[in-house]
């Protein structure tokens, strides 16, 4: 099996041009608008890499066929990283019809086996960090009635969301498995996603504190000397009972419960709590 991780640097005349690629570029922004739960995004995909495909086998309407085919199997990653596939894949057909020595079921299989990686690079950069860090600070300004915190939002997480996007398809096609090679190699890739979900997980621990608020009305003592329960309570760990309350509503998401159900339910202990003078 022929698995060239420097596809671009070959002997044969190139069929795709920069303009090919800022096509796909556009498309993958389509990536992700319908699912099928048997290949869940392979014809999204399709539309994807469609252009190129048949640009690059022109007449040739079986083989063009069957490039087609070749890219409705199953297909899952991260959206962002859609066009880095998209030129990686490009990139490989086009050797396919260049190089008569090259081994076409190597597509695929390079395609399976970078589905998990880019998916986890992906997750860790877009989902897990540059979203919650995004929300994190429209929260914030929110909170403050501060009325661009969606605007904010906005930019944070599609700034670096469009470059990746529109810049990835020329990347995948000019280094075509070679970086991603290199990163598993050097051991860089685990420390990458480890270093991001740090970050992740530090963010979300100070949305806990800053955003969940909980206080209690409750006093102790006698009158005129009266300790409010609450601040001893954040004297001894602050924060505590908004920590309390993440893992509550993520122990009952575990056990499948409803998410309608707690948001109704959260009203309602409030609501009674606050009749109570508790809160």
């Amino acid at each position: 099996m022929i698995m060239n991780t420097n596809i671009n640097e070959n002997k044969y005349n190139k069929i795709i041009t920069h303009k090919d690629i800022v096509k796909l570029n556009w498309r993958s922004m389509m990536g992700a608008s319908a699912c099928n739960f048997e290949r869940l995004t392979n014809v999204p995909f399709c539309f994807i890499v469609g252009p190129a495909l048949k640009k690059i086998y022109g007449d040739d309407k079986e083989a063009f066929s069957k490039a087609l085919q070749r890219h409705l199997v199953y297909y899952a990653t991260t959206p962002q990283v859609y066009s880095y596939m998209g030129g990686l894949m490009v990139a490989m057909e086009e050797q396919n019809k260049l190089d008569p020595d090259f081994d076409e079921h190597s597509i695929n299989a390079v395609k399976s086996a970078l589905m998990g990686p880019l998916s986890g690079i992906g997750d860790a950069l877009f989902v897990s960090t540059i979203r919650v860090i995004g929300a994190s600070v429209a929260i914030s300004l929110a909170q403050t009635g501060n009325a661009i915190a969606p605007l904010v939002y906005f930019l944070i997480f599609n700034i670096p969301n469009n470059i990746f996007r529109f810049y990835g398809g020329q990347v995948g096609y000019e280094m075509g498995t070679g970086l991603l090679t290199k990163l598993q190699e050097s051991g860089l890739m685990d420390k990458v996603m480890s270093a991001a979900s740090i970050l992740g997980l530090m963010v979300i621990g100070g949305m806990s504190y800053t955003s969940i608020g909980v206080n209690l009305a409750l006093t102790w003592g006698p009158e005129g000397y009266q300790t409010n329960i609450m601040d001893v309570i954040n004297g001894i760990f602050p924060g505590l009972l908004s920590l309390a309350v993440v893992f509550l509503f993520y122990w009952m998401r575990k056990k499948n419960v409803s998410t309608v159900i707690m948001l109704v339910g959260t009203i309602i202990v409030v609501c009674i709590l606050t009749a109570m003078g508790i809160m």
